[in-house]
């Protein structure tokens, strides 16, 4: 088939390389002229374990190419994606002008003579699909379009492997034809029974549905942890306990800093500013929320009371910036809570990342000192700080993170580290409800 793709972030450009990958023709569009250079260059713009072999392969084979002109391709494609940002509002709710800007211009494109799936991939409130299809309508009356919703179920850090092997596809339309082409898409990606066809509204709903139940389930644990650490109960063995249980499981229970990135936070308010709408209070939503913020915060809490006279002159190695592992995004990373409150304290804090450093300084206050190697980050330190459970730090040898600190203090901010080899080498170590 040939496609579309508009908007060349994460899920437009890992969706756009995976679909070449499969053979079929593919355009990515994006009004940004330097992302689109480098692209045709071969060069990522983000980092994601994978995609960039992917991308030189079909590049190579002629399966994907980019431009800045939707026109161009959309007149002649089959299916055309919308994958750009639906970034938070003020008011909590999502900012659609990005998909409005999309479907103006396609009603000013889209060919009248041909029928077109147009596909929402962005994370869109109940009813965009609609809005999108009236705003293309109103523009051109005799376009033969069919307006769709396939969200997206993608992590960061895993997302060229979840399209390969997803756990479902979710296909939202009342159009048959639109409904039978876009099954043949993504036929070569699941079994029958992993596509599940529904109402646009309701795979509108999934989406949301779904992020917020995982954010819910990470804000549970981590209160579950705070409790432990209150009766000197281990988290890690209620997990263990609990997650046996086959109605809940032990995915998503692992207590650390609370969720980040560009999807949980920023999901999670819309479907709260969604449900205010209609007039519901989504309490426990709200309640989710406010336990992630205060999660974040815990190595802070946690060497405040280590050192009860202040962290004034405190050295403090910070290991992990990005949200989480296998990607760059610093989009709502508790380190940059972190990082700010330990400054504001006065703790003189140094950083590092194995992948992100340049982009994550405009977001951290200029006191901080960011290193290219672990051993700088730690030399001298008093105190060091896991917030990102990057491999490089898990497998890092306690005796050398021992030869170079000064001080013996560990805090696990994932609980991904080997408390014993740490207390083997004369650490008070703190985890996360691992009192």
């Amino acid at each position: 088939m040939k496609l579309t793709i508009v908007g060349t972030g994460y899920v437009g450009l890992v969706s756009g390389v995976s679909f070449a990958e499969l053979g079929n023709d593919v355009v990515c569009v994006d009004k940004d002229e330097r992302k689109i250079e480098q692209l045709k260059k071969g060069i990522s713009p983000i980092y994601e374990e994978g995609l960039e072999p992917l991308l030189e392969k079909n590049i190579h084979n002629g399966k994907i190419h980019f431009n800045t002109d939707l026109g161009e391709s959309a007149s002649d494609s089959d299916i055309i994606m919308i994958a750009v940002g639906t970034p938070q509002a003020d008011d909590g709710s999502a900012d659609l002008s990005f998909v409005w800007a999309v479907a103006e211009e396609l009603g000013d494109v889209l060919p009248s003579d041909k029928r077109t799936v147009v596909v929402n991939k962005s994370t869109v409130p109940i009813g965009t699909a609609e809005e999108v299809e009236s705003i293309i309508r109103e523009k051109n009356s005799r376009v033969d379009v069919a307006v769709c919703s396939v969200p997206e179920f993608l992590r960061e850090g895993s997302a060229v492997k979840d399209t390969f092997k997803p756990d479902r596809i979710i296909i939202g339309t009342n159009v048959s034809w639109a409904k039978e082409r876009l099954i043949q898409l993504h036929a070569p990606l699941a079994d029958a029974e992993q596509i599940i066809t529904t109402s646009p509204h309701s795979a509108e709903m999934i989406k949301y549905a779904s992020n917020a139940f995982l954010a819910t389930k990470i804000s549970f644990v981590n209160e579950i942890a705070n409790i432990c650490e209150a009766y000197g109960a281990n988290i890690d063995e209620v997990v263990q306990g609990v997650g046996a249980d086959r109605r809940i499981s032990p995915h998503f229970l692992n207590a650390g800093l609370g969720y980040g990135g560009s999807c949980f936070p920023k999901d999670v308010q819309a479907l709260i500013a969604l449900a205010k709408d209609k007039d519901y209070e989504a309490n426990l939503l709200r309640s989710t929320t406010t336990i992630n913020a205060t999660q974040r915060l815990k190595p802070v809490e946690i060497l405040r009371q280590r050192f009860p006279e202040g962290l004034g002159d405190v050295k403090v190695a910070v290991l992990g910036l990005a949200f989480k592992p296998g990607t760059d995004d610093m989009r709502y990373a508790p380190s940059i809570d972190i990082i700010h409150e330990l400054v504001k304290a006065g703790a003189d804090v140094h950083a590092h990342d194995p992948i992100v450093l340049d982009d994550a300084a405009p977001l951290l206050p200029r006191a901080v000192s960011l290193h290219e190697n672990i051993e700088q980050a730690l030399a001298d330190a008093d105190a060091m700080v896991l917030v990102t459970e990057w491999d490089a730090y898990k497998q890092y040898p306690a005796a050398d993170v021992s030869s170079a600190m000064t001080g013996k203090i560990v805090v696990d901010g994932r609980n991904a580290l080997d408390a014993n080899m740490f207390k083997e080498q004369g650490f008070d170590y703190y985890g996360i409800g691992r009192r």
